[in-house]
């Protein structure tokens, strides 16, 4: 699992080349938009996600029945246990990822991005996030 609160996390996943080129700059285009909707006079160069909820990358081997060290706890079955605001599936070249948007409260909202081969072979994670698009 991989978290990005500001441009710079956004900037050491590419320069680590740990995601495709496309799924790169799907993320950097997001956190972008995140922070022109966040950042008022949008000079912040070291704005932060952290008061408003950030980005989270799931990787193959993440347990999404348990993401407790963001907030989905085991107990209620981690990301199958959410209810979240929209669920869509974003198809880009012959890549294909997921993006979660699950709200925690009225200020704070968490978006999770899962690679199609961080969910491959999970049927019952592939079942829940077809029926939540």
């Amino acid at each position: 699992m991989r978290t990005i609160k500001m441009l710079e996390d956004v900037r050491c996943l590419r320069e680590a080349q740990v995601f495709s080129q496309c799924f790169q700059a799907y993320l950097e285009e997001e956190f972008l938009g995140l922070k022109e909707a966040f950042d008022f006079d949008g000079l912040d160069e070291k704005f932060a996600l952290d008061h408003y909820g950030f980005m989270v990358v799931l990787e193959k081997g993440d347990n999404l029945r348990d993401l407790s060290v963001v907030g989905l706890f085991r107990e209620d079955r981690g990301l199958l246990g959410s209810l979240p605001e929209f669920v869509e599936k974003v198809e880009r070249y012959e890549e294909c990822w997921y993006k979660i948007v699950v709200i925690y409260s009225n200020e704070y909202a968490m978006a999770f991005y899962a690679p199609e081969a961080a969910v491959a072979g999970d049927t019952e994670i592939l079942q829940w996030l077809e029926q939540q698009l």
